[in-house]
């Protein structure tokens, strides 16, 4: 953990320095400053590439070939995923019972104990989030792992509301705080959250597929048909050919005029 800290220390000073010096740095002014560290190669090739995509210029680094912006926005992305889960870390507390300890002040009307009781729980935020990571919308990119934990963060705050709101409650009748109802409810609102999310992007990627299929279609449609009668067709006639109803053929937006550019060039 030590060296995890001393690291992000090391890497914001380098970024401060590179801010001083119109944002450029030389190879071996970064390995100077990361002289410390144990790195091997691998890993000071990731410290470049993290600082280029962070807009500064390293002089005498020239970038892996197959190096695009998108790539070098990925990386970036998950450099600041390892970084976030390392700052998560530091925050994390150890032992249930401590966590319990924090939950039966914060029952017992506490409101300080709002900040410590969510951070304590974001670690398991980002657990449950990893479980994801096999699921299609996540591999194919649709949604990210960090969207994921965003979402479940939200959500997780939203137990906590929930708690706070009706505080008596989650206190049995000997006046023992219910803890396992506690971590339950908080974990039913980050789930919920992360699956509402994944469900709402689920369906719009369906939504834009069968829109797209559509447009298609009626492109396709609309080519055949000017071929076979000489002229534009109709909205009604792509309808009728089509079996898609005239007043969705309305909605998809600008096709008819993107149609009769294509048909007529």
């Amino acid at each position: 953990m030590e060296e995890q800290e001393r690291f992000l220390e090391i890497l914001s000073e380098i970024k401060n320095i590179a801010a001083l010096q119109n944002n450029t740095l030389s190879k071996e002014e970064i390995c100077r400053y990361l002289g410390g560290m144990d790195f091997d190669s691998g890993k000071i090739e990731a410290v470049y590439k993290y600082l280029s995509a962070g807009g500064i210029k390293i002089t005498g680094y020239e970038a892996l070939s197959g190096v695009t912006e998108t790539s070098m926005a990925e990386d970036r992305a998950l450099f600041n995923q390892k970084i976030y889960r390392q700052e998560v870390e530091k925050l994390a507390i150890t032992g249930s019972g401590e966590t319990n300890s924090i939950i039966k002040g914060f029952l017992m009307g506490d409101d300080t104990l709002r900040d410590r009781l969510a951070e304590s729980k974001l670690a398991h935020v980002i657990r449950l989030a990893s479980e994801y990571s096999r699921r299609s919308i996540v591999a194919d990119k649709t949604v990210s792992i960090d969207e994921i934990i965003s979402e479940g963060n939200v959500g997780l705050l939203t137990g906590i509301s929930i708690i706070s709101e009706n505080r008596a409650q989650y206190i049995k009748e000997n006046g023992v705080p219910d803890y396992e109802a506690v971590h339950g409810i908080i974990n039913m609102e980050i789930v919920n959250a992360m699956e509402s999310f994944i469900d709402m992007e689920a369906s719009g990627k369906d939504w834009e597929n069968a829109m797209l299929a559509k447009a298609n279609l009626l492109h396709e449609a609309a080519k055949y048909l000017a071929g076979e009668n000489g002229n534009i067709p109709s909205e009604e006639e792509l309808s009728e050919y089509t079996k898609i109803p005239v007043e969705e053929i309305k909605r998809i937006t600008g096709l008819s005029e993107d149609t009769k550019r294509v048909v007529s060039s």
